[in-house]
């Protein structure tokens, strides 16, 4: 029987799963890092605590499928989900969910952003001669700064204001100050925290190399291709979060064009790749991946397919991956939500490709269609149950086509109409459908680079970010002004947060709420 391990978190990593999440600074007692000299004594063991760290990553955005929520049904794009605990946010927008702390507590991205951070203050120390050249060194300080980064914008995107935690926590004698109190970190405003992301991102792209598709590594681990591309969209998240900035949108602009023209990356062509094409981009580390979370049964990196709601397949799939269909849990692409209708009445979508390629029988009937990018599996070759699958679908978190339209929306805000229009059409050509010709200006645009968005990534969890980057909330039955007026678009901190760090204040929208 294969044994499926779902983090790769090595001996270094588990135990410092024991210290401060840096969340609430008390949520956890924490432990020392026992003889550091010892183990920061070789580049097999540093690559181990990075390899930690994308572990941790992956842990935070996986547990309870929280990706999706947090990113994907709070857009309200394409898939209805008839599961119940979703259904709180797609019926009323509240997302206090019934047995969801995960959801609210942003405990896992410190683990991460903590563990990131002090892999980077043992690696700088490490003398040289213990890697095998200052390039391998480099590339795994880059690395480490890539998650440290990645993971302080999702935190951004999903609470806005949180704290800042500028030190490794290693000891709880780091928790107390030398007055004997309580050391409190209050959460900072969104921009500074995008402003600690740009300089970490920054230092990583210093640091890491160009890779080519092909390599072991390709998508599965940062390289310089992905670090811009993570900037690209702090940058323009930057921007829509102040006034256009324009030295933000001209980086956003530099950074996309970067990658386009040097990553090694290519888009995938579905009229004449078809299926194929479709397949290799979702089993992951194609021609056209910037950065994936790993799900691979050969690297021991998978977990069991099943319908159940704790899990990214059981909320996405349906009949006939599962033996029956799936009324409880699984969506179905409803026709009254935003992407069915614009795809419905838009003429241009008639012979969308992408209707066929990531939908199962799109628009026939609602309990038989749903996603399939989550779909691609192998059999456990132990077991005679042709429903025994290991998932092997990626989670697609950066791409070659989102390069692309964050450049043209850039362009949109810059009220660049033609070079928007141009990278556009790039998108839209390769899924059959015809050249933009709707009005030039700006709403419009951004309205069209929505709508391009919303089609191209539905299911990888873009579209309630870019609702919030784009302040475009058509669609959305439960936004409303009164409510972003009071950041209602941001995620509730977790009461059990606060009520262990006085300094912490809950989001304006939600107080009283929890």
């Amino acid at each position: 029987m294969k044994q499926i391990k779902s983090f790769k978190i090595y001996i270094m990593v588990l135990s410092f799963l024991g210290a401060a999440s840096c969340s609430d600074l008390l949520d956890q007692e924490p432990i020392s890092i026992t003889h550091p000299d010892v183990f920061w004594d070789s580049q097999a063991n540093a690559e181990q605590a990075v390899a930690g760290a994308y572990g941790l990553f992956k842990e935070a955005i996986m547990t309870q499928s929280n990706f999706l929520y947090w990113g994907e049904w709070t857009g309200m794009t394409f898939m209805n989900s008839r599961n119940w605990i979703v259904n709180y946010i797609e019926g009323s927008g509240n997302y206090v969910l019934a047995y969801r702390d995960a959801s609210m507590n942003w405990k896992n991205f410190y683990r991460a952003a903590n563990w990131a951070y002090t892999i980077e203050q043992y690696i700088a120390d490490m003398p040289v001669d213990m890697f095998d050249s200052q390039t391998e060194k480099d590339r795994l300080l880059g690395e480490a700064a890539f998650i440290r980064s990645l993971t302080y914008f999702y935190m951004a995107r999903i609470w806005g204001d949180v704290p800042i935690v500028e030190q490794s926590i290693e000891s709880s004698d780091q928790l107390i100050s030398e007055d004997g109190f309580i050391v409190e970190n209050p959460r900072v405003d969104e921009l500074e925290v995008l402003d600690y992301a740009l300089e970490a991102v920054n230092k990583s792209i210093g640091l890491l190399q160009y890779s080519t598709p092909g390599a072991s590594n390709w998508a599965i681990t940062a390289n310089k291709a992905s670090a811009e591309a993570l900037k690209a969209h702090i940058s323009l998240w930057y921007a829509g979060r102040d006034n256009d900035n324009p030295e933000m949108i001209q980086q956003a602009i530099d950074a996309t064009t970067s990658v386009i023209n040097n990553s090694g990356a290519s888009l995938i062509d579905y009229v004449n790749e078809g299926k194929d094409g479709f397949d290799e981009m979702c089993i992951g580390q194609s021609k056209t991946g910037l950065f994936e979370i790993n799900i691979s049964a050969d690297m021991n990196e998978s977990f069991r397919l099943l319908q159940y709601d704790d899990n990214h397949t059981g909320l996405t799939l349906n009949y006939p991956v599962w033996q029956s269909v799936n009324t409880g849990i699984s969506p179905y692409m409803d026709p009254d939500f935003y992407g069915n209708e614009m795809m419905a009445t838009d003429t241009d979508r008639a012979n969308d490709v992408r209707k066929d390629l990531f939908f199962y029988e799109y628009g026939t009937n609602a309990d038989y269609s749903y996603l399939q990018k989550y779909s691609h599996s192998a059999q456990d070759e132990a077991s005679e149950d042709a429903y025994a699958q290991f998932s092997e679908s990626n989670i697609l978190i950066f791409r070659l086509a989102d390069m692309y339209l964050l450049r043209a929306e850039a362009n949109a805000r810059k009220d660049l109409s033609g070079p928007a229009i141009t990278d556009l059409n790039t998108i839209r050509s390769q899924a059959n459908v015809p050249d933009y010709s709707g009005a030039t200006d700006r709403e419009s645009l951004m309205k069209a680079i929505f709508d391009e968005r919303a089609i191209e990534f539905v299911g990888e969890a873009q579209s309630g970010y870019d609702r919030i980057r784009m302040d475009y909330f058509d669609g959305v039955p439960w936004v409303n002004q009164a409510r972003n007026a009071k950041k209602g678009y941001f995620w509730p901190v977790l009461p059990a947060v606060i009520s262990r760090n006085a300094s912490i204040l809950q989001t304006e929208y939600w107080r009283g709420k929890l």
